[in-house]
């Protein structure tokens, strides 16, 4: 096996309360705690947490995706960049392809291609001049299957590499659904039509109504803020809903909830999910997409049909009524998260896939 390389280019878009940008930050750090040397470019750290961002080398570069200033851009980060080149440039963001491409065919480095969605995956198109390409990796196989079977793509490497999310010791752990107090139901991530908020506030609605008191959190923010608050309003449920700024610290708000739900209509992992299980909450979501790797036998956590509020409301009462099993489940998905998802597990396949990357030639589209 070839040396674990000493410089990696990390590329990414807009730095946001998503799963995604969670993850590269993760990977950033995870590598520098490897002792090699990761450096992030970013086109701006908007709406996130900035304790992700601390100790991490990450420069923002917001004319990266202008149509005229990105070339004059891209030509100062390749001055920057000449005289200690990167190993291996890893691309976290599908706007920024064309940018690490051209980058990479100027230092005769490899490029990763990261995806995280489905839209990402299907979209994926790699011209003739892509030669540099050598690898492209999915969170998830449901993300993999869903890449275009276009000729260009049968040349280059495909692989899955599952997120890596860190396990706090069982004593830090809080108490799920104590009886003296009010359950919790929450969700978390950018408020995107996507996400399902609106199935997510219309079965917490219906929870109440059969007589279930329970309070809701939302924690997140986005295009869908406005609108699901006009919806908890028009539901009349003003008094019990909050809404938490994507800048409040992750851990706070998730180990806040009794009960995490991800209702998306389409999802390519569940970063969120996984984050919310390995604080040992217990977990509804959607059975779409990459969900189904994560719980696929509704030991770990509890799946509905996807925009069936019916079905979530249902989800949530069983738990409630039944805090002892919802217990166990949230031990099982936090083991899960431990035996599979491990930070340890991902750091380990990436720096082993830019090992094999620098060891050959590049291979050409």
């Amino acid at each position: 096996m070839s040396d674990v390389p000493a410089r990696i280019l990390l590329m990414a878009g807009d730095l946001s309360f998503r799963g995604s940008s969670i993850l590269a930050l993760r990977l950033a750090r995870g590598l520098q705690d490897r002792g090699i040397d990761a450096v992030m470019v970013c086109t701006q750290i908007g709406q996130i947490n900035r304790s992700f961002v601390e100790g991490i080398s990450v420069h923002e570069l917001p004319g990266y995706l202008l149509p005229v200033w990105s070339r004059i851009v891209r030509r100062s980060v390749l001055r920057n960049l000449v005289e200690q080149p990167p190993d291996v440039i890893h691309v976290l963001a599908p706007d920024l392809l064309s940018q690490a491409i051209w980058l990479g065919n100027q230092l005769s480095c490899p490029v990763v291609v990261g995806i995280s969605d489905h839209a990402g995956a299907s979209g994926l198109v790699l011209s003739s001049s892509a030669r540099c390409c050598r690898m492209i990796v999915c969170v998830s196989e449901s993300v993999q299957a869903s890449l275009p079977g276009h000729r260009q793509l049968n040349h280059i490497e495909q692989r899955v590499i599952h997120p890596g999310i860190p396990v706090g010791p069982d004593s830090d752990l809080l108490p799920v659904l104590k009886s003296n107090r009010v359950p919790v139901i929450g969700m978390a991530g950018p408020l995107e039509i996507l996400k399902g908020g609106a199935f997510f506030l219309r079965a917490c609605h219906r929870v109440i109504e059969a007589g279930t008191e329970i309070r809701i959190v939302i924690a997140g923010s986005g295009p869908e803020e406005r609108s699901l608050r006009k919806l908890a309003t028009s539901l009349e449920l003003d008094h019990q809903v909050t809404f938490v700024a994507d800048r409040t610290d992750m851990r706070t708000f998730l180990t806040a909830m009794d009960v995490f739900c991800l209702p998306s209509l389409q999802q390519g992992i569940g970063v969120l999910l996984l984050e919310a299980m390995a604080l040992g909450r217990p977990v509804i979501a959607s059975g779409v997409g990459g969900i189904l790797t994560v719980l696929d036998n509704n030991q770990a956590g509890m799946t509905v049909p996807a925009s069936d509020s019916c079905q979530l409301a249902g989800a949530i009462s069983r738990l409630i009524n039944d805090p002892a099993h919802a217990r166990q489940m949230a031990q099982s998905g936090r083991s899960l998260v431990k035996q599979r998802f491990s930070i340890q597990s991902m750091i380990d396949d990436v720096t082993a896939m830019y090992s094999e990357l620098c060891g050959g030639p590049p291979s050409r589209v």
